[in-house]
């Protein structure tokens, strides 16, 4: 289904709006917890969460256009995914179990807020 350009460009809006909140949580967090990580399992989920942050402001910069935004997608999916489902489990203690959930979440969110961003070029 294709909207016209008045109702697509609130769905842009929306998804950068939506990217620019991830870019400050991923990168304000990550920074805030990075000195804080003991273990191995603390610093990959600080790593990974200062990954998704930068990689929302790409994906704010480039609109996950072309090649170059397949690849940004990607990345950013998979660093949402490891940030999402170690934090819980690493930093407050949950079971794997609620980790896996932490991630499905991303599953289900994720793909929402690329079609946003994308929707402004959809015919």
């Amino acid at each position: 289904m294709s909207h016209s350009p008045v109702v697509r460009r609130p769905f842009l809006l929306v998804g950068v709006l939506i990217l620019l909140g991830l870019t400050w949580l991923g990168v304000s967090g990550g920074l805030h917890q990075l000195p804080r990580s003991h273990s191995p399992g603390e610093w990959v989920q600080s790593l990974a969460q200062l990954g998704y942050g930068t990689l929302s402001l790409l994906g704010v910069l480039t609109r996950f256009r072309g090649r170059q935004g397949r690849v940004i997608v990607w990345l950013w999916l998979v660093s949402m995914l490891i940030a999402a489902g170690l934090a819980p489990v690493v930093w407050g203690g949950a079971s794997v179990g609620i980790g896996l959930v932490s991630a499905g979440a991303v599953l289900l969110v994720a793909p929402g807020i690329v079609w946003l961003v994308r929707a402004e070029r959809a015919a």
